[in-house]
């Protein structure tokens, strides 16, 4: 059984990662929304800590809880959608903050723990680092710095302390809290309908379809089951969308 702790456990991907790994893992889910509704079975396994990922003295005090980590993965992401001109620093703050500082605290302050167990880092980025998209600033910016941030990690962990860090970088994905907010904003700020926006967004996407979060949950999930299967991949970052 290995410790694992998971930032934004309650919902989307990192819920499905969260399910898998709480299976045969004690799970520690690092949530600013709380517990989410768990099996039965994944009960026993996985606590909840609710903490804002974005916030120094709140993330040092979540993980006072935490004796030992073998795996974390940072997955706790937000979204913020608006034109430039209007956009206001507080949504900058927030989408950055959680999305690329609160990767530097939570690995920051749990790596005491990693350089014990020699653990793994995974980071959870976004085809946004690489793809600009209209009225993302914020988010193409955080994504951008998480996947650098991944890159000089690994440089700096695995060689000093045998720590492995990767990332995993999907496409759009369905059915997931942030898929919907963005259906939203793009009809209120495009004045489309809620069908062509989705019909547009589809279209961007090389298989022409959203990529299912428990496809890509299965994918990680296989690759920490064992850390011979991931050693290897520290600095790259895995595409699951172009």
């Amino acid at each position: 059984m290995k410790n694992i702790v998971i930032t934004g456990g309650s919902s989307g991907l990192g819920h499905e990662i969260l399910k898998i790994m709480a299976v045969d893992n004690m799970v520690y889910n690092l949530s600013y929304s709380g517990a989410p509704e768990y099996d039965t079975k994944v009960d026993s396994v996985a606590r909840d800590i609710v903490c804002d990922v974005s916030d120094a003295e709140f993330v040092k005090s979540a993980v006072k809880e935490i004796d030992d980590v073998d795996i974390l993965i940072n997955c706790a992401g937000v979204n913020g959608i608006e034109f430039i001109e209007d956009m206001d620093e507080s949504l900058w703050d927030k989408v950055v903050g959680t999305n690329a500082k609160g990767i530097f605290l939570v690995s920051q302050a749990l790596l005491p723990q990693l350089k014990k167990s020699k653990g793994t880092i995974v980071n959870i980025v976004s085809n946004a680092a690489h793809i600009p998209m209209t009225s993302s600033l914020a988010y193409n910016a955080s994504k951008g710095a998480a996947h650098i941030m991944t890159k000089q990690m690994a440089r700096e962990l695995t060689k000093l302390h045998d720590i492995t860090v990767f990332g995993i970088a999907p496409n759009r994905m369905k059915n997931t809290k942030m898929s919907d907010y963005i259906d939203e904003k793009v009809v209120e700020l495009r004045g489309w309908t809620k069908e062509h926006a989705q019909e547009y967004q589809r279209q961007s996407l090389p298989a022409k379809k959203e990529t299912d979060p428990a496809r890509v949950a299965e994918l990680l999930c296989w690759l920490l089951e064992e850390k011979e299967r991931h050693d290897y991949l520290t600095g790259c970052i895995l595409p699951t969308g172009a």
